[in-house]
């Protein structure tokens, strides 16, 4: 199975992936605006959205990784997924909230509960696999780790924008995430967590930028010796 195959199958389960749980967290909820308004919604839409386009291009051969463009933009949503998963790893779950409480009949529980792994772990994986076995390495630039906070930036700035609507379970009902909520923790507690956060991804962004340069230096050794 060549390459362009193996992109071509595991990118369908990437997007069958991304689909399912999104899908299944909005049968689920009582109201898709509230769901609309969360970070994690919106970087599974992100990467679906790209995911879509990049299997199309797998569909019809267009040999996308041959522009600059794209390690770009996958570093973008590969960064701003797996702040999805590390977020609700360390910050959410020890705070004790269950995306799926939100569910308003114990009927709907085991379908969000499927959608909350999907959406906070399965996925997130899965982006982040496909960039190291599907992609070419070493066409990160030095710079990309400080754009990649981009995304995140922007939630905050809509979040603070009064533009979300959340739910009362768990977090904050004005502001969706208790770390962002200033009436609750103060303005110097979001702003340690913020600064933990950026600092993470930052972090997050450089690791990956070692493992592919690491990985192409490697290559490059490979194809010498």
């Amino acid at each position: 199975m060549n390459r362009r195959r193996v992109s071509f199958v595991y990118r369908l389960g990437t997007i069958t992936s991304l689909f399912l749980g999104i899908v299944l967290s909005f049968a689920t909820t009582t109201n898709a605006r509230y769901l609309l308004s969360y970070y994690t919604t919106q970087s599974n839409l992100l990467c679906l959205v790209v995911f879509v386009f990049l299997f199309i291009g797998d569909l019809i051969g267009y040999d996308y990784q041959k522009r600059k463009v794209y390690y770009f933009l996958k570093g973008t949503i590969t960064i701003a997924i797996l702040v999805t998963a590390i977020v609700y790893v360390v910050a959410l779950l020890p705070n004790d909230l269950p995306m799926y409480t939100v569910s308003s009949r114990e009927a709907e529980r085991w379908g969000k509960i499927m959608g909350n792994l999907l959406v906070h772990v399965i996925s997130p994986l899965l982006v982040t696999v496909d960039y190291y076995f599907l992609d070419e390495k070493g066409n990160f630039k030095f710079f990309y780790p400080t754009t990649w906070l981009f995304f995140p930036v922007l939630y905050v700035c809509f979040v603070y924008s009064g533009k979300g609507k959340f739910y009362r379970i768990g977090g904050s009902k004005k502001f969706g995430y208790f770390f962002l909520d200033y009436e609750k923790i103060g303005i110097e507690g979001v702003i340690i967590w913020l600064t933990m956060i950026a600092i993470g991804i930052m972090v997050l962004g450089y690791t990956l930028l070692f493992i592919d340069r690491k990985f192409a230096k490697n290559k490059t050794k490979d194809n010498t010796s």
